[in-house]
């Protein structure tokens, strides 16, 4: 099985092979030997990705083996690889200096913030996506997504289902607990498997993580339209869903998850541990699970499965990771080949099938998929809403913030001073 390390040492030995190509650049530049026609393209591409956990590290060398199937002259680097937890810090100095990586990776629910910005960072994909007809094929929710200011200015590379349930196929067998799919039946299988000594839920403290698992269970709780009207800020705001919504999320976190989610340092991938372990039965969170636990060597038809979340069967609530071409990229043409790599039928399989999320077309080829990604595709095609999730700070460090308090008024009033609006 390759690691994120393998990936890492991959990316190293890139980079040192292109410093040397750009070393052996400059030397020739300041040579004074006259050269005639255009300067040879660049091979080696930088991107700027943080996908590091089991199932992201190894998609997004699928994705690059694929380009470089294209491409046999292309040298990708993940300039991010050693950067650790410092990631995202690292590349907002970069691009604050001026000194981007070609490619960048973004979170297309977080882009409302700094839609005012993105002309100075980012360079549109209008002719590209026009020259491979990407408008007609992609998920219209999605192009209307990556849409501001009547511009494209990301190249989407996945979808993922936030509102999932992932569960213990062998631990939900012996308790005889059927798989839920109404919040009343989820309810009833937390109550029976508690009683019975099993950890029913499975989470962590991170406020991201358990916005994820609120959403989860607020769209359940609400209903599809009710859920997409209150968040997208097409319906007036009434504290009577919210309070239930408060109140059932309560309910989860008080009773039913593990006493070690606030432990510092247990994020989703000790959470999907805890799961692939037999010590917890059920999983609230976003379908990067999949990726993480087929990598442990789990079967999605024999050892563990994935659904929507109970009472959202209509609904595929979704994020979408990107990358941007950035302004004053070294290797513009390079960094565009690998975009058009990203978009493709090929390059959508080769990564979604080991990150576990859908790809962005549905005329991908099927068959290529597993069964579980092919239900979610399925999910995601044929939903009667689909929307982007939407996320506030305020929101995250308040369900974080209960997780330790329990204080549900002032989650309550957390939606009430920030409620969800149109922008």
């Amino acid at each position: 099985m390759k690691s994120w390390f393998a990936l890492a040492w991959r990316s190293t030995a890139v980079v040192l092979g292109g410093l040397l190509l750009l070393g052996g650049e400059a030397c020739q530049n300041r040579s004074e030997v006259a050269t005639s026609g255009p300067a040879p393209a660049r091979e080696l591409v930088e991107i700027f990705s943080w996908w590091s956990a089991l199932g992201e590290a190894e998609a997004l060398e699928a994705l690059i083996d694929a380009h470089e199937t294209v491409h046999p002259g292309a040298r990708i680097f993940n300039a991010a690889a050693a950067s650790g937890t410092r990631a995202r810090e690292w590349l907002g100095e970069r691009l604050d200096k001026n000194e981007p990586p070609d490619i960048f990776q973004q979170y297309i629910h977080q882009l409302r913030a700094v839609a005012r910005h993105a002309h100075e960072k980012e360079m549109p994909l209008d002719d590209l996506f026009d020259r491979l007809g990407l408008r007609q094929v992609v998920f219209p929710e999605i192009i209307r997504d990556i849409t501001r200011d009547g511009h494209i200015y990301s190249m989407p590379v996945n979808v993922h289902r936030e509102n999932t349930l992932f569960y213990n196929r062998r631990l939900l067998a012996a308790h005889h607990v059927a798989v839920p799919t109404t919040l009343p039946e989820f309810l009833a299988a937390c109550r029976k498997l508690k009683a019975e000594g099993v950890v029913p839920v499975v989470t962590a403290g991170q406020g991201w993580i358990l916005r994820i698992m609120f959403n989860a269970l607020a769209a359940g709780q609400m209903g599809g339209e009710a859920y997409y009207g209150y968040f997208t800020g097409g319906r007036p705001f009434e504290v009577t869903p919210f309070r239930e919504a408060v109140d059932l999320f309560a309910d989860v976190v008080e009773n039913y998850i593990n006493a070690d989610a606030s432990d510092d340092g247990f994020g989703w991938t000790n959470a999907a541990q805890a799961l692939y372990d037999g010590d917890a039965a059920m999983f609230l969170h976003g379908d990067w699970v999949k990726g993480y636990l087929q990598q442990l060597g789990w079967s999605g038809e024999t050892d563990f499965g994935e659904v929507a979340a109970p009472g959202t069967a209509d609904m595929f609530l979704y994020g979408v990771d990107a990358f941007a071409l950035a302004r004053g990229a070294r290797n513009e043409a390079g960094a565009r080949d690998f975009l058009e790599t990203v978009a493709s039928p090929a390059g959508q399989i080769a990564f979604n099938r080991i990150k576990g999320s859908s790809p962005i077309r549905p005329d991908v080829p099927r068959a290529e998929l597993d069964q579980l990604g092919r239900e979610t595709l399925a999910h995601l095609e044929h939903a009667k809403i689909r929307m982007l999730v939407r996320s506030r700070p305020i929101w995250e460090e308040a369900v974080a913030d209960f997780a330790r308090d329990h204080d549900r008024n002032k989650l309550l009033r957390a939606f009430l001073d920030a409620p969800p609006t149109t922008e």
